[in-house]
């Protein structure tokens, strides 16, 4: 709460009591964060999914801290920053996107397999991993997981081919620093290690928090539909500290629902109901439903053929969706003969008969 004072002149009489009440006013907790983008129309998402707009929109009542903010349409190169907010502010983000023009995959491998892929900060998956829809030229790639190095280089994408990275991961020598894993059930909840966002719990495996300076941190995850997650983490250099929630309904008669979405290759369109929602990995909470509807899913990428699927969504439930995109199979062309060609081959045959006429 504010600190609340007030100034009385003079002493109390002898034998008096003068009342004093204090109305507190509790301390503002949380701001918003302002998001425009050039086009309009964008699908911008919080923290990975803990709240969603499409573009130009406001995130209210966002807890103080480090937050991400996504922002993608399809036909453009997504945009991710990290904003901080204060307490009673509104921080300001303004994306311009980059229209596609030429994009390639990039397929990442690693020993031991199951590392966290980051493509110029943007979360792609867990390795072995193939990220789609990246635009020509240098990307950075990052690498993360518990009892290794942190690994980034520079990787180029070509136009319409994959390139291909194989990475093995070097085990952590003389650590300094320790490392959180970190899942929930269900998963797609967002991590906030000290009031900076870390990412999300992932149904493929854990969150790595890396590189954490040894001490006593408080974590918290957020959910929509479920109780916030609080608890202490001890962090001692050269191990690696576990949290695993089990998060609680906030209420039985909720109306929203969440979906964690992924691809390979990652970065493909997914729309709901026609709706275009972002790109995959993609995490969506707060999803208004009704049970008496069917939704479907589409996701789309440039090369393969779109998956699709639809269903009766239950408010409360998380929907988690990993599609297997097929490459589009260019059909064969058979070129005919033109008659030049048919009548060099029967002379050719016939040249041949009578040689071999001859020889008998």
């Amino acid at each position: 709460y504010e600190t609340w004072s007030q100034f009385y002149s003079g002493n109390p009489a002898a034998g008096q009591t003068i009342a004093v009440f204090a109305s507190l006013t509790p301390v503002v907790q949380t701001g918003s964060i302002s998001v425009a983008s050039s086009p309009a129309g964008a699908s911008a998402v919080l923290d990975n999914g803990y709240d969603h707009l499409t573009t130009d929109g406001t995130f209210s009542g966002v807890s103080t801290g480090l937050h991400n903010v996504r922002v993608s349409k399809s036909g453009y190169q997504p945009y991710s920053t990290s904003i901080q907010v204060k307490p009673g502010g509104t921080s300001n983000v303004y994306a311009t996107l980059i229209a596609n023009q030429q994009t390639g995959s990039l397929s990442v491998s690693s020993n031991p397999v199951g590392a966290g892929l980051y493509v110029d900060t943007i979360y792609q998956g867990l390795t072995n991993q193939i990220a789609g829809n990246l635009a020509v030229g240098s990307h950075t790639v990052t690498l993360k997981k518990s009892g290794y190095k942190d690994y980034s280089q520079t990787a180029t994408v070509n136009s319409a081919q994959t390139s291909y990275l194989s990475v093995t991961l070097s085990p952590v020598m003389s650590p300094t620093s320790g490392d959180i894993d970190v899942s929930s059930t269900p998963s797609g909840a967002s991590v906030y290690l000290n009031g900076e966002y870390k990412g999300e719990t992932r149904a493929s495996g854990p969150l790595y928090i890396t590189g954490v300076s040894p001490g006593t941190y408080t974590l918290v995850m957020k959910k929509a539909g479920y109780q916030d997650y609080t608890t202490a983490v001890q962090v001692d250099a050269g191990s690696t500290a576990t949290v695993s929630a089990a998060l609680v309904p906030a209420s039985t008669s909720t109306t929203i629902a969440s979906a964690e979405i992924f691809s390979q290759p990652s970065g493909a369109d997914v729309l709901i109901n026609n709706a275009y929602k972002g790109i995959t990995p993609l995490s969506l909470d707060n999803i208004p439903v009704d049970a008496t509807k069917t939704y479907s899913v589409e996701i789309r990428l440039a090369g393969y053929t779109p998956y699709t699927a639809s269903g009766v969504i239950k408010p409360g439930q998380n929907v988690v969706i990993n599609a297997a995109l097929s490459p589009i199979v260019s059909p064969t062309t058979v070129t005919p003969l033109s008659l030049g060609t048919v009548v060099a081959a029967l002379s050719l045959i016939g040249f041949l008969s009578v040689i071999l006429k001859k020889k008998q």
